[in-house]
């Protein structure tokens, strides 16, 4: 059984593949500790996705990862805000001792930094998604 704690910079392997490979899986990253704020009864967490840049394709260019910045992250990559998913937290580590979500290890700080800066300016970040990250914040 593996040990999981969904802290902030915290990254894992989600299944989130398309409807031809829905057992491809793509890495998020973790952008608090489990908080219980606003209207959300257990503790949550805030998870964005990450995804290839591929030349003709537009992306959000909020935050920008590069090789090296994680060792799972081996092309060009960029947050994905528009995907950004608030999940219960106590489901997070049921699905790491389930085997469906793998824990990736933990992002450096000055990395997460810009991840989170990132989720603050990108056009594409939900009104609901960004409130919960500032309640967040303020609760901290």
């Amino acid at each position: 059984m593996k040990l999981f704690v969904p802290y902030r910079r915290a990254a894992l392997l989600v299944p989130s593949g398309p409807a031809h490979d829905p057992d491809q899986k793509h890495i998020f990253i973790l952008l608090n500790d489990p908080a219980q704020v606003l209207a959300y009864e257990d503790k949550h967490s805030l998870l964005v996705g990450v995804t290839t840049i591929h030349a003709d394709i537009p992306h959000d260019s909020a935050c920008e990862l590069h090789p090296g910045d994680h060792p799972f992250i081996r092309h060009r990559s960029c947050i994905f805000y528009a995907q950004a998913r608030i999940e219960i937290s106590q489901k997070l580590i049921d699905g790491v001792k389930r085997g469906i979500f793998m824990p990736q290890g933990m992002l450096a700080e000055d990395i997460f930094a810009r991840v989170c800066h990132g989720l603050t300016i990108s056009r594409s970040t939900t009104p609901k998604v960004l409130a919960f990250y500032e309640a967040v914040a303020r609760a901290a």
